[in-house]
């Protein structure tokens, strides 16, 4: 019955996203991205330049490049395999651009965490809270991939406003921000998940982060997504701020 009812939400996101049944089926096809942008768009109707910080196996981008048709989208992938499928899942959308590269606050080389359940794959290693509530993320390998300050790239990737970037980075997204001061000129919308619990060790958690981007000039709009646990406990938000 449970299933039953999973499936019938899955649909229902779709339906009221405006995307047909069919696109369920599609490679790197997502609900959760679907539902994030979906809400997002009730904020921002116009996007022209997306960064996809974090972008896996091109979940949030391919969602994107339906609500954002005119948007120019980065995507950033450390994991050398799951950027071979980000690259095959978004090959025919020519509004996407694909790094194979994480985005910090320093340019070189980063001890990174290749988790079993790539999801939660991160700079930071999984807490031993995330093990116990996901025990499919309880198995990582150390690897070292190549990282970028966002502010190195800024000559290469022409800003074109309005623009949003998007960090699914499990926890690094300070990181990120702090090699974008530059670059967050340019910026004029943030959307990345937090957590109330610790999900990562040493992860800034929800204050510190809030608190972080308002002094950046940053004001929250609202929350757009959201993990609960099994006792309905919320564990991660993903939030949408705009430039004050």
């Amino acid at each position: 019955m449970n299933l039953l009812f999973k499936i019938a939400d899955t649909v229902k996101v779709y339906l009221t996203a405006g995307r047909g049944f069919t696109s369920l089926l599609e490679k790197g096809a997502s609900v959760a991205s679907t539902q994030v942008l979906h809400n997002c768009r009730h904020h921002i109707p116009q996007l022209n330049m997306i960064i996809d910080a974090g972008a896996n196996q091109g979940q949030f981008a391919i969602a994107a490049s339906h609500y954002y048709p005119h948007a120019h989208i980065h995507s950033f992938e450390p994991l050398p395999d799951v950027y071979r499928t980000l690259q095959q899942n978004t090959r025919k959308i020519s509004g996407i651009s694909t790094y194979n590269l994480a985005l910090g606050s320093s340019s070189g080389c980063l001890a990174f965490y290749r988790n079993a359940y790539t999801h939660a794959s991160s700079a930071l290693q999984v807490s031993e809270l995330q093990k116990h509530m996901v025990p499919q993320t309880a198995c990582a390998d150390e690897i070292t991939v190549p990282v970028k300050r966002l502010d190195d790239l800024l000559p290469t990737i022409p800003f074109d406003a309005p623009v949003l970037l998007k960090m699914d980075v499990q926890g690094f997204e300070k990181e990120v921000l702090k090699g974008a001061a530059h670059s967050l000129r340019h910026i004029d919308y943030l959307l990345f998940e937090t957590s109330f619990e610790p999900m990562y060790d040493g992860e800034p958690l929800f204050d510190e982060m809030h608190n972080f981007v308002k002094d950046l000039g940053f004001d929250l709009i609202g929350p757009v997504g959201f993990l609960q646990s099994d006792k309905l406990q919320i564990l991660q938000m993903d939030l949408l701020y705009k430039r004050a």
